[in-house]
């Protein structure tokens, strides 16, 4: 808690959680705005679509454009926005069908491809070098925690019967706090570029930069084959509580609870071990941890055993999280930096659509136990080949030069 007693810090970290909340806030109001007005299961695809559409087309572009801009004016233009466009909803959502909801959440969604990028990018030039795994588990710590609270404050407010309407004002009214917490991170820091790059040539120059990098590339692919997978795993418990234990969808809240709580554990303990252990041996295990917790949907009969093992799931999560954010923050070179987070951003929010596009059909074909089982022998195959694949990745102490 040192960390938090410098005001910098201090300040990035409350804008950048607050900012977490507003959107979880935000996501489920909306969603459930969208169950009350609309009519058909098509409308919650075209909700997802407009969430994650932006994130797809815009991440790495807007990774290259946030490269010679003052990073803190460029998340306070993005809560800034961000509220004006929420107020402007308000004023005008009883007058207005539901399908401009779509817009509204693909313009969120594409204001926070600014955000955050932006924030992971200013984290290093805040804290120390030997301080950042402990300032990335109090970020994973800080994300999860309020993620959580939004989650369930919007659904018990949601059950009390509190209107639509007052909760996207709360969440504006957290973004304007995110707006002024970050406007007080000091100095200003923005990387002046000594000559001009065109705005492609800077987002294939930043692709090329992983490329070109063996043990980048090799991570970064890891990551995005994994990210297929785990960001799936949602649809697939959904299919699993109602087709196979005949139990309720809600109970899926209890779950990512569980799953939540692991984050935090791990999230916790991944700064004790970052500087004493093989970052490899941080990053590779928590794949055969998965695997494991996946594993044992075949046996369970029981909703409730799924409880700890999800937990497991979530721990494993939250190493693999706070290691991978920190080494990313030690090797990349600086100039890098945003285009670096914005592929990072880009991969870990945007192979949700595949994921979910390919293990939906999968349900439909082969069924919930088998794609459960394809889900395991999938992941388990990436886990033994990163063995061979990854290189050792060195101890936390040691800077490695890109």
């Amino acid at each position: 808690m040192q960390l938090l007693r410098e005001k910098d810090f201090r300040n990035l970290f409350t804008g950048r959680v607050l900012s977490i909340f507003a959107d979880s806030i935000m996501f489920f109001s909306l969603l459930k705005w969208i169950e009350l007005y609309s009519s058909g299961s098509s409308s919650f695809t075209w909700f997802y679509i407009a969430y994650y559409l932006p994130m797809t087309i815009f991440a790495l572009p807007i990774g290259a454009w946030l490269e010679d801009k003052t990073l803190q004016k460029v998340m306070v233009f993005s809560d800034g926005i961000r509220v004006f466009i929420l107020v402007l909803f308000l004023l005008t959502m009883s007058f207005i069908q539901v399908e401009w909801t779509y817009l509204l959440l693909l313009f969120i969604s594409l204001l926070g491809l600014f955000f955050v990028p932006a924030s992971q990018s200013l984290l290093p030039f805040v804290v120390k070098q030997e301080d950042r795994a402990k300032a990335n588990s109090l970020f994973q710590l800080g994300f999860t925690v309020l993620r959580m609270i939004g989650q369930i404050s919007t659904a018990a407010l949601i059950k009390l019967g509190i209107p639509i309407p007052i909760l996207l004002l709360i969440v504006a009214s957290c973004l304007l706090l995110s707006l002024v917490f970050i406007w007080n991170v000091k100095p200003w820091f923005r990387k002046e570029s000594s000559e001009k790059v065109g705005q492609w040539e800077m987002m294939m120059d930043g692709i090329r930069y992983i490329a070109t990098h063996q043990t980048l590339k090799a991570l970064f692919l890891l990551l995005a084959f994994a990210m297929l997978i785990v960001s799936s795993i949602d649809l697939v418990l959904i299919s699993f509580l109602t087709e196979r234990l005949k139990v309720g969808v809600e109970n899926l809240s209890f779950i990512g609870t569980s799953s939540l709580i692991g984050i935090i554990i791990g999230a916790s303990i991944t700064p004790k071990w970052y500087r004493k252990i093989d970052r490899k041996k941080l990053i590779i295990p928590s794949l055969f941890a998965i695997c494991f917790t996946l594993g044992a949907l075949l046996f369970i009969q029981n909703w409730w055993f799924i409880l700890p093992l999800f937990t497991i799931q979530g721990i494993a999560i939250g190493v693999y999280q706070v290691t991978f954010v920190t080494y990313l923050q030690d090797v990349v070179a600086k100039e890098n930096y945003t285009r670096t987070f914005s592929l990072f951003h880009m991969i870990t929010s945007t192979m949700a659509l595949p994921g979910i596009i390919v293990f939906g059909l999968l349900l439909n074909k082969i069924g919930t136990m088998n794609s459960i089982l394809m889900m395991v022998c999938t992941l388990l195959l990436l886990a033994i080949v990163s063995c061979f694949t990854v290189p050792a990745l060195g101890k936390g102490e040691i800077r490695k030069t890109s």
